[in-house]
C-alpha cells in the first residue's frame, strides 16, 4: 500500500520539481523545499531527502513515541550514515560479534531514571567523549553514558545534529523492533 506525502508527512512541503513526472521517471526521492535555497544539512530518511529542520520534524515524534530500548552513539561530525539496527540485525548490518556483545549487554542492563527528568529511562546516550569509535569495545561495555527518556533522547540526539554544520547523510532510519542501537558510519 503507498499512501501519499501529505498524508505520511503533514507538516511537510516537497519541492515539486521532486515529485513531478520526471522525477518519479529518475526515481529520485522527494525533496523537502528547504534543500532548494539551502542544502549544507540533508538527510535521506528513506525514501526521501530532508533538511536538518524537516527531519527533526518528522523524527522527534517518531522516536519520542518509540518504547523500545536505545543505545545511541553520538556521530561525528564527518558520518554518513546514521541508522537504527534492532538487536537481532546486528551482525547483519556489520556489528562485529564483540560489539554486538557489548551494546547488547548495554541495553540489557538499561535500567533506572532518564538524568533530566527522572521517568524511567529507554535510552542510553554515549557521546563522542566516551566512545569515539565503534571498535572500542572496552569503552562501549565501560562508559557511564547518559540514560535518557525517549523524549530526552530525542532532544539529545536532536542537538547532536544542531552541533554539526554540515552533512550530507546517505541513509537514516527510524526504530524498530523492542531494542537496538543508533549507529554511525
Amino acid at each position: 500500500m503507498r499512501i501519499s506525502y501529505e498524508a505520511a508527512y503533514p507538516r511537510i512541503e516537497f519541492l515539486p520539481s521532486s515529485r513531478n513526472w520526471w522525477a518519479w521517471l529518475k526515481g529520485t526521492p522527494a525533496e523537502c523545499v528547504h534543500l532548494k535555497r539551502e542544502a549544507a544539512w540533508m538527510a535521506t530518511l528513506l525514501p526521501d531527502t530532508l533538511c536538518r529542520e524537516c527531519l527533526a520534524d518528522v523524527a522527534r515524534g517518531e522516536w519520542e513515541a518509540y518504547r523500545g530500548r536505545v543505545v545511541a552513539f553520538e556521530p561525528g561530525a564527518d558520518f554518513t550514515q546514521y541508522f537504527f539496527a534492532a538487536t537481532p540485525d546486528f551482525e547483519p548490518v556489520g556489528l562485529t560479534p564483540e560489539v554486538s556483545q557489548a551494546v547488547g549487554a548495554r541495553l540489557s542492563g538499561l535500567d533506572g531514571a532518564c538524568s533530566e527528568c527522572g521517568v524511567p529511562a529507554t535510552w542510553l546516550w554515549l557521546s563522542r567523549e566516551e566512545v569515539a569509535s565503534l571498535d572500542e569495545v572496552h569503552r562501549i561495555r565501560d562508559a557511564a553514558g547518559e540514560p535518557l527518556c525517549a523524549a530526552h533522547g530525542a532532544r539529545t540526539l536532536l542537538a547532536a545534529f544542531e552541533g554539526i554544520a554540515e552533512a550530507n547523510v546517505f541513509y537514516m532510519n527510524l526504530p524498530y523492533g523492542d531494542a537496538g542501537a543508533y549507529v554511525w558510519i
